[in-house]
């Protein structure tokens, strides 16, 4: 094996799974009825995130002309949808420079792939559910029983009945599935361990005669939330005594203004400028988005669309100046835009590297990128 081979990021015994996993997706996307477009790399200013864009320049190329590599493929693909071309997905590559390159996990990286597919006429629950479908088909490839039983929901109370929630920021949360062969006594003194170190123990009962967090309770299953000053200490006990388990969970409706603590590179005061808003029971302000966590890691994102109204609302909430003109050319595009537009956000690598137990998404793609642009091979 020559030196440039060794440098490729992907495991040679994978390279073979991960390709059929990516054919087999095109081939379940078709049979559910969606088209597959191509969508362009290149697009005008959008900063959706409020971040920087990689902006394109060529010696040929009027210094007027601001073109940028997309970070994400929302913008054309919400184009496409408003004209018409729905359920449509796409294989869409993001270009993205990340803070956050220095996280030693490799799951940031400069360019990656998202597959993204969407559809009018349609809710963030079914969206969901049919996410669901796909995720459990890839797994079933690779011999991975999941049971779409098993998929968790956290949400706001009172806005979705079916949404349980036990006010936790999902995102800031570890996830532990014990062992089969764990005994109760196993459990109860980890369970003590944990909450010895600063950790609140949350058990996930997937039944459907008792959904939703319960303290303490028999199951197998449980989320772990700590403060920061017991972070180092809890994740080395959830990291030594975790099991197999995936943990499919879903946190629906996350609130539309980022949470104190939160800790984001968005330079908006809003997390979603595009998402449809609702108000929950307890008036508060949430978005009509959905983000999928497996192996404890998120790994998809599913939006519900604003209206135009609701779109100039968010632009005004993002706190940043000179938005409308930004995003002038989506308005017309927005005013005749079908209702009920929802697009599911797969994280590629992120997805495959859970699903084949690999250490971080950039074990997936053949020549992957640090955040920051450094090799990883």
């Amino acid at each position: 094996m020559d030196d440039a081979t060794k440098r490729i990021g992907v495991p040679a015994p994978h390279r073979e799974l991960i390709s059929r996993l990516r054919w087999e997706a095109h081939k379940w996307l078709h049979e559910q009825g969606y088209a597959e477009i191509v969508l362009p790399s290149i697009w005008v200013q959008s900063e959706e995130y409020g971040v920087e864009e990689f902006s394109l320049a060529h010696s040929r190329m009027s210094a007027d002309l601001d073109l940028r590599l997309l970070q994400s493929p929302e913008f054309p693909l919400f184009s496409a949808m408003a004209e018409g071309l729905t359920p449509s997905y796409t294989f869409g590559r993001c270009y993205r420079y990340e803070a956050d390159a220095s996280f030693s996990d490799g799951n940031y990286l400069m360019e990656f792939e998202q597959l993204v597919f969407a559809q009018s006429g349609t809710t963030v629950e079914e969206m969901a559910a049919l996410t669901d479908q796909l995720v459990i088909h890839l797994a079933k490839v690779l011999g991975i029983d999941l049971d779409q039983r098993e998929f968790f929901h956290l949400g706001p109370g009172g806005l979705v009945p079916e949404h349980i929630t036990n006010g936790l920021a999902v995102e800031c949360l570890a996830f532990l599935t014990l062992p089969e062969e764990s005994t109760l006594e196993h459990r109860d003194r980890l369970l003590k361990k944990l909450t010895d170190a600063g950790a609140r123990c949350f058990a996930l009962d997937a039944s459907a005669d008792e959904p939703g967090p319960q303290t303490l309770a028999a199951q197998q299953r449980y989320l772990i939330d700590w403060s920061d000053a017991d972070h180092d200490a809890v994740e080395e006990i959830v990291r030594k005594a975790a099991g197999p388990g995936l943990n499919a969970t879903w946190n629906m409706y996350p609130p539309f203004h980022w949470r104190p603590s939160e800790v984001t590179d968005s330079t908006y005061r809003v997390r979603s400028i595009t998402s449809r808003r609702e108000r929950a029971a307890d008036g508060s302000e949430c978005i009509t988005d959905a983000e999928f966590y497996l192996g404890g890691l998120e790994v998809i994102h599913i939006r519900g669309y604003a209206d135009h109204t609701q779109f100039l609302e968010n632009l005004e909430h993002a706190g940043l100046p000179d938005l409308r003109r930004r995003y002038e050319y989506l308005l017309p595009v927005l005013e005749k835009a079908p209702s009920g537009m929802v697009a599911s956000f797969i994280g590629w690598e992120r997805l495959i590297a859970v699903l084949l137990g690999l250490p971080s998404a950039s074990d997936v793609p053949y020549f992957p990128r640090a955040g920051n642009g450094a090799p990883r091979w």
